[in-house]
């Protein structure tokens, strides 16, 4: 929600779908109150006690604007020993996934995910 990590700016020109200004928009359309801190654990997932989260699995594209968020959120759920994994994609975008079937690495990250679902969900 602070939209400080620096792949915000960083990755602009790469990430195909998502920019600081679009950011800025869906944060302003979620929070409409301009007195919200944005820093405020109720809302700020980076702020947030993530204590008794069920098993997490994060695959996040390394191209995309919210890179550093996804990175962020495998160390912070490791902090708080949350059973998880993380999965930079690299040159990945924003919703990646939209590549099933078409893109390989796509293909390899989506049977990633379902096998660690498997594992750690029991099904």
């Amino acid at each position: 929600m602070t939209l400080q990590n620096a792949s915000v700016d960083a990755n602009e020109d790469h990430d195909k779908m998502l920019s600081r200004g679009t950011l800025e928009l869906f944060r302003e359309a979620r929070l409409q109150d301009p007195a919200v801190d944005f820093t405020s654990p109720e809302i700020s997932f980076a702020n947030a006690d993530l204590t008794g989260l069920p098993p997490t699995t994060v695959h996040y594209g390394e191209y995309v604007t919210l890179a550093d968020d996804g990175a962020e959120r495998g160390r912070r759920l490791a902090d708080f020993k949350v059973t998880s994994e993380v999965h930079p994609m690299p040159e990945g975008q924003h919703s990646f996934v939209l590549g099933a079937g078409r893109v390989p690495e796509v293909d390899q990250a989506i049977r990633q995910r379902g096998q660690w679902l498997r594992e750690h969900l029991g099904a």
